[in-house]
């Protein structure tokens, strides 16, 4: 599989990215521990130079494989169920930016999921899920145009206001009956709201289009518990692996380095078992 590793340049906020710091120096980590690429958790688009991340990427034999929006809402504000018309169409800019940047980066997918926004009333959980799929719609326009996935990740109700599970993100995802919206699927989110992993990821078929990799702990691969033979036997059979993404999303604990030393050396191992 492809592995990329998730590097941001926000480090002071709490977020799973493990390598933080400035970018060109968390691709030079990358590249030294043997991954194939980075994926760019960015704040915003607008203020990054995407061509230079492209160029430097591509100095060092590194893939920009996907960007994450997560920080848009986490850090900014931005969310595409707005109630305020004016800034959900700032929302709506913000998140185009993304898949422009993507181009220019060579990027598979653009990651889509905290930017969906709160639920203000959960009975009300049809209706803002009619309100994101509308809001959403020019942005698909946006990913046909640029050739950059939109990939809805499907998170749990911990961390997110609704599309927690397998079920209802595939749900979600196949209302817009586009080949660029995808659903994105996360080890974490997955361990807490789905009733197993092998048929939850077949179920997905040709529409998975990310997967994040992390123990249950939210630590690295192989710092826990969770059974990663049974999720890569699944990859294999609905066609995901061998040349799909395996994107590392973890806490860098102890840090950053190890942590990704680490996972990487483990999901290594167990893709050896699963040469087909």
């Amino acid at each position: 599989m492809i592995h990329t590793v998730g590097i941001t340049n926000q480090v002071e906020l709490n977020y799973p990215a493990p390598l933080k710091g400035e970018l060109l120096s968390c691709m030079d980590a990358a590249k030294r521990i043997g991954f194939d690429g980075v994926e760019i958790h960015m704040r915003n688009p607008l203020v990054e130079d995407s061509h230079m991340l492209a160029d430097a990427a591509a100095e060092r034999g590194l893939r920009i494989t996907t960007i994450g929006t997560g920080m848009a809402c986490y850090a900014d504000g931005h969310y595409m169920t707005n109630p305020d018309l004016a800034a959900r169409k700032e929302a709506e800019k913000v998140l185009n930016s993304f898949f422009y940047a993507g181009q220019v980066c060579g990027a598979k997918a653009i990651m889509f999921g905290l930017m969906k926004g709160p639920l203000p009333d959960s009975k009300k959980r049809d209706e803002q899920k009619k309100i994101l799929y509308e809001a959403l719609l020019p942005v698909v326009d946006t990913a046909e145009k640029t050739g950059v996935d939109l990939t809805i990740e499907a998170i749990n109700r911990f961390q997110s206001s609704f599309l927690w599970s397998t079920d209802e993100t595939l749900e979600f995802v196949n209302r817009f009956q586009s080949d660029r919206v995808t659903i994105h699927l996360d080890v974490f989110h997955m361990n807490i709201e789905d009733d197993g992993f092998y048929k939850n990821i077949m179920k997905c078929g040709k529409k998975l289009g990310h997967f994040h990799f992390t123990d249950n702990d939210r630590c690295y691969p192989g710092h826990s518990r969770m059974n990663f033979k049974e999720i890569y036997d699944a990859l294999y059979d609905v066609g995901y692996a061998p040349d799909g993404i395996a994107s590392h999303e973890y806490d860098p604990v102890p840090d950053g380095i190890t942590a990704c030393t680490r996972g990487l050396t483990y999901l290594k191992m167990i893709e050896r078992e699963f040469k087909r």
